[in-house]
């Protein structure tokens, strides 16, 4: 169990970590390997696409986690630009689209959003995948 929490936390550090990611819209697990990309590039990335599969039976449970943690993003963090919780069609995953100004906007994300994944542990069916975007262009 322990050891489950401790990868769950480290998925949600791997968010940061993800920004740091070779190429700008690499797709990998969030995670260790992750975090230690993270240490040797600088970070550009600020928008990010995470994947969450969900044990049958946990949908409100998580959409309701989902809901207060979204409220303390929107409280503690004014770089964070949007952050919005999608389905994708498959009834047990969900797709949290989040969107900083700045990568500075992003390490502050990764500090307050400490401890989150422990209370989804037993919601999860596996750890969440990230993958980073880098702004090129917009309207």
């Amino acid at each position: 169990m322990r050891t489950r929490v401790v990868v769950l936390g480290l998925a949600l550090l791997g968010l940061v970590a993800a920004a740091n990611a070779q190429a700008p819209s690499a797709s990998a697990p969030a995670g260790r390997s992750a975090m230690a990309r993270a240490a040797r590039r600088p970070s550009t990335a600020t928008t990010f696409v995470v994947q969450f599969k969900i044990k049958p039976g946990q949908n409100a449970a998580f959409e309701a986690a989902f809901r207060r943690w979204a409220a303390k993003v929107r409280a503690n963090e004014p770089g964070n630009r949007s952050y919005e919780l999608y389905r994708n069609g498959q009834p047990q995953t969900y797709v949290v689209v989040e969107r900083y100004e700045n990568p500075a906007a992003v390490a502050a994300h990764g500090r307050d959003m400490r401890g989150v994944m422990s209370g989804l542990r037993d919601m999860l069916d596996g750890p969440p995948t990230a993958q980073s975007l880098t702004l090129v262009s917009s309207k």
